[in-house]
């Protein structure tokens, strides 16, 4: 969750041991005004020198498993260069709509209007999961975090009532009430990278 700043040049020894580094879904090689970026869903090594950016897309290591890496493999990637910084470029966005495509479905009625079951008012806040809670069919546990690494407040929007909003933890326990308004918005205040944990209670 979040990024690291890592410079694109050799200084030290350090900054030679680190010719790879591990990322999630997407990198970027900017300077003021703009940059590109390299996505991809399914590879996690990156390294940067200077102008030129790669990706690892087999390793092949021998041990501890003789075999690894071996066979077919499938992946995707795109290169998207964009004006600015990648926060106001929306870098985050595309790589997560890369690594989740949109899946379409046939529905019954064409008049359906089309709607999201959650919304986030903040771009800087990335909703990451959505899951029933462990101890009741009436709780839904949603997971956040913030990716631009500043406090930020917002906004969860949900397409159905919400009875109670509660802080919590991974034990999906009740740490301190979030003000709900009008039944549909819950408001947000995260830190830096900040991970949150959110329970929505919605009537049985």
């Amino acid at each position: 969750m979040g990024y690291l700043q890592r410079p694109t040049h050799f200084n030290t020894s350090w900054d030679q041991a680190k010719f790879e580094v591990c990322a999630h879904k997407w990198a970027d090689l900017s300077e003021h005004g703009f940059g590109v970026s390299l996505l991809n869903d399914c590879k996690y090594g990156y390294s940067t020198l200077n102008n030129v950016m790669r990706l690892s897309l087999l390793r092949s290591p021998k041990s501890p498993d003789s075999e690894a890496d071996m066979g077919e493999h499938v992946f995707t990637y795109a290169l998207m260069p964009h004006e600015g910084d990648f926060q106001s470029a929306g870098v985050i966005r595309e790589a997560y709509a890369l690594n989740y495509p949109l899946r379409c479905f046939f529905v019954a009625d064409d008049k359906e209007e089309a709607r999201a079951f959650f919304e986030v008012s903040d771009p800087g806040i990335v909703l990451e999961t959505i899951k029933q809670a462990e101890d009741r069919a009436n709780r839904v546990v949603v997971r956040l975090y913030e990716a631009f690494g500043g406090k930020r407040k917002g906004e969860l929007c949900c397409a159905f009532e919400i009875q109670s909003a509660w802080k919590s933890n991974l034990l999906e326990e009740n740490l301190e009430p979030l003000n709900v308004k009008g039944g549909h918005l819950v408001e947000l205040e995260v830190k830096p990278f900040e991970i949150l944990t959110v329970l929505l209670d919605f009537n049985a």
